[in-house]
């Protein structure tokens, strides 16, 4: 998998797991990371792009999408 320049999206950034996968995407090369969650304002990745996205709500997905 080609990840250097990749722009990829990452669910449950705020912590644990998600937030690792943030940081190894960002040290890798990733051009842009989405970083997301219930509540992005909890985001503390340099360089990640925070977006509010609550996969149990359609909504929210299809404004994430957008």
């Amino acid at each position: 998998m080609q990840i250097n320049g990749a722009h990829v999206l990452v669910t449950g950034a705020n912590r644990g797991l998600g937030r690792q996968f943030v940081l190894s995407l960002m040290e890798r090369g990733a051009g842009k990371v989405y970083a997301t969650a219930r509540r992005p304002d909890l985001i503390d990745v340099p360089g990640a792009v925070p977006l509010r996205l609550d996969i149990t709500d359609p909504a929210s997905v299809a404004a994430a999408a957008a």
